[in-house]
Protein backbone atom coordinates (compact mmCIF):
# COMPACT_ATOMS: atom_id res chain seq x y z
CA UNK A 1 0.00 0.00 0.00
CA UNK A 2 1.52 3.51 -1.51
CA UNK A 3 1.93 6.02 1.67
CA UNK A 4 -0.04 9.31 1.08
CA UNK A 5 2.05 12.88 1.53
CA UNK A 6 0.66 13.36 3.99
CA UNK A 7 1.31 10.66 6.05
CA UNK A 8 4.73 10.93 5.41
CA UNK A 9 5.09 14.61 5.90
CA UNK A 10 3.50 13.92 9.76
CA UNK A 11 5.81 11.13 10.00
CA UNK A 12 8.73 13.06 9.62
CA UNK A 13 7.58 15.94 11.45
CA UNK A 14 7.15 13.90 14.22
CA UNK A 15 10.47 13.55 15.27
CA UNK A 16 11.06 17.42 15.11
CA UNK A 17 10.65 20.76 13.51
CA UNK A 18 11.65 20.72 10.38
CA UNK A 19 12.37 24.37 7.46
CA UNK A 20 10.17 24.21 4.10
CA UNK A 21 13.32 23.28 2.58
CA UNK A 22 13.82 20.18 5.15
CA UNK A 23 10.12 18.87 3.56
CA UNK A 24 10.61 19.53 0.28
CA UNK A 25 13.67 17.69 0.07
CA UNK A 26 12.40 14.93 1.98
CA UNK A 27 9.23 14.70 0.03
CA UNK A 28 11.07 14.48 -2.98
CA UNK A 29 13.30 11.85 -2.13
CA UNK A 30 10.57 9.60 -1.15
CA UNK A 31 9.44 10.34 -5.10
CA UNK A 32 5.74 12.73 -4.20
CA UNK A 33 5.27 15.21 -7.35
CA UNK A 34 6.93 18.45 -7.11
CA UNK A 35 3.14 19.79 -7.46
CA UNK A 36 1.83 17.52 -4.79
CA UNK A 37 4.94 18.43 -2.69
CA UNK A 38 4.27 22.85 -3.14
CA UNK A 39 0.31 22.32 -2.24
CA UNK A 40 1.27 20.08 0.77
CA UNK A 41 3.70 22.43 2.07
CA UNK A 42 0.64 25.41 1.25
CA UNK A 43 -1.85 23.32 3.53
CA UNK A 44 1.28 23.05 5.97
CA UNK A 45 2.10 26.48 6.39
CA UNK A 46 -1.31 27.57 6.72
CA UNK A 47 -1.83 25.03 9.38
CA UNK A 48 1.13 25.94 11.34
CA UNK A 49 2.97 22.77 10.92
CA UNK A 50 5.87 24.40 9.05
CA UNK A 51 7.20 27.90 9.76
CA UNK A 52 11.07 28.63 8.87
CA UNK A 53 10.72 31.69 11.47
CA UNK A 54 9.63 29.83 14.42
CA UNK A 55 12.26 27.03 13.92
CA UNK A 56 14.80 29.52 13.42
CA UNK A 57 13.74 31.23 17.08
CA UNK A 58 13.64 27.30 18.44
CA UNK A 59 17.39 26.45 16.81
CA UNK A 60 18.43 29.69 18.40
CA UNK A 61 17.61 28.63 22.04
CA UNK A 62 18.75 25.39 21.62
CA UNK A 63 22.23 26.34 19.92
CA UNK A 64 23.17 29.23 22.06
CA UNK A 65 22.81 27.22 24.99
CA UNK A 66 25.09 24.43 23.40
CA UNK A 67 27.78 27.52 23.41
CA UNK A 68 27.73 28.27 19.46
CA UNK A 69 28.20 31.27 17.92
CA UNK A 70 26.34 33.44 16.24
CA UNK A 71 28.01 33.05 12.58
CA UNK A 72 27.69 29.23 12.69
CA UNK A 73 24.23 29.39 14.04
CA UNK A 74 23.40 31.36 11.13
CA UNK A 75 25.31 29.30 8.61
CA UNK A 76 23.41 26.03 9.57
CA UNK A 77 20.46 27.60 9.40
CA UNK A 78 21.34 28.83 5.84
CA UNK A 79 22.29 24.84 4.90
CA UNK A 80 18.66 23.87 6.33
CA UNK A 81 17.35 26.13 3.36
CA UNK A 82 15.78 29.12 5.48
CA UNK A 83 17.22 32.25 3.21
CA UNK A 84 18.91 35.08 5.46
CA UNK A 85 16.03 38.09 5.61
CA UNK A 86 14.09 35.25 7.78
CA UNK A 87 17.22 34.59 9.87
CA UNK A 88 18.08 37.96 10.97
CA UNK A 89 14.42 38.55 11.63
CA UNK A 90 14.13 35.68 13.84
CA UNK A 91 17.44 36.69 15.50
CA UNK A 92 15.82 39.88 16.09
CA UNK A 93 12.58 37.95 17.73
CA UNK A 94 15.07 35.78 19.51
CA UNK A 95 16.89 39.05 21.14
CA UNK A 96 13.44 40.65 21.76
CA UNK A 97 12.66 38.12 24.19
CA UNK A 98 13.34 39.59 27.44
CA UNK A 99 14.96 36.99 29.18
CA UNK A 100 17.52 36.51 26.10
CA UNK A 101 20.74 38.30 26.06
CA UNK A 102 23.50 38.00 22.88
CA UNK A 103 26.32 38.06 24.26
CA UNK A 104 29.31 36.34 22.30
CA UNK A 105 31.91 37.35 24.43
CA UNK A 106 30.20 36.47 27.68
CA UNK A 107 29.70 33.15 25.56
CA UNK A 108 33.26 32.19 23.96
CA UNK A 109 34.79 33.22 27.08
CA UNK A 110 32.65 30.41 28.79
CA UNK A 111 33.37 27.86 26.16
CA UNK A 112 37.06 28.84 26.74
CA UNK A 113 36.89 28.10 30.60
CA UNK A 114 35.37 24.53 30.18
CA UNK A 115 38.57 23.85 27.91
CA UNK A 116 40.68 24.86 30.17
CA UNK A 117 38.29 22.74 33.37
CA UNK A 118 39.42 19.67 30.70
CA UNK A 119 42.39 20.31 30.34
CA UNK A 120 43.88 21.08 34.39
CA UNK A 121 44.39 24.68 33.97
CA UNK A 122 43.18 27.14 36.14
CA UNK A 123 42.67 30.63 34.81
CA UNK A 124 45.26 32.49 37.87
CA UNK A 125 47.87 30.67 36.71
CA UNK A 126 49.75 30.97 32.94
CA UNK A 127 48.20 29.17 30.39
CA UNK A 128 50.71 27.32 28.38
CA UNK A 129 50.52 28.39 24.08
CA UNK A 130 49.18 24.64 23.73
CA UNK A 131 45.90 25.14 25.27
CA UNK A 132 45.46 28.30 24.39
CA UNK A 133 45.32 27.12 20.92
CA UNK A 134 43.03 24.71 21.83
CA UNK A 135 41.01 27.26 22.89
CA UNK A 136 41.25 29.59 19.73
CA UNK A 137 39.98 26.24 17.75
CA UNK A 138 37.59 25.51 19.58
CA UNK A 139 36.10 28.99 19.29
CA UNK A 140 36.65 28.49 15.61
CA UNK A 141 34.72 25.56 15.14
CA UNK A 142 31.65 26.58 17.36
CA UNK A 143 31.48 29.56 15.10
CA UNK A 144 32.60 32.69 16.84
CA UNK A 145 35.11 35.60 14.61
CA UNK A 146 37.87 36.31 14.77
CA UNK A 147 37.96 39.38 16.90
CA UNK A 148 35.91 37.51 19.54
CA UNK A 149 38.62 34.63 19.26
CA UNK A 150 41.20 37.05 19.40
CA UNK A 151 39.40 39.15 22.38
CA UNK A 152 39.16 36.49 24.68
CA UNK A 153 42.67 34.70 24.45
CA UNK A 154 44.26 37.79 24.90
CA UNK A 155 41.77 38.08 28.25
CA UNK A 156 43.16 35.05 29.48
CA UNK A 157 46.44 36.15 29.00
CA UNK A 158 46.52 38.58 31.28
Amino acid sequence: MAVSIDNAALRYLSARSRTVFEMKKKLAEKGFEEEEIEALIQRFLSYGYLNDATYCLSYFRYAFEKGKGKRKVFQELRQKGVDSLTIENAFEDYLQEEENEYDERAMALAEAEKVLRIAGVSRDEEIPEKILGRIARRLGSKGYGGETIYGVIGELRR
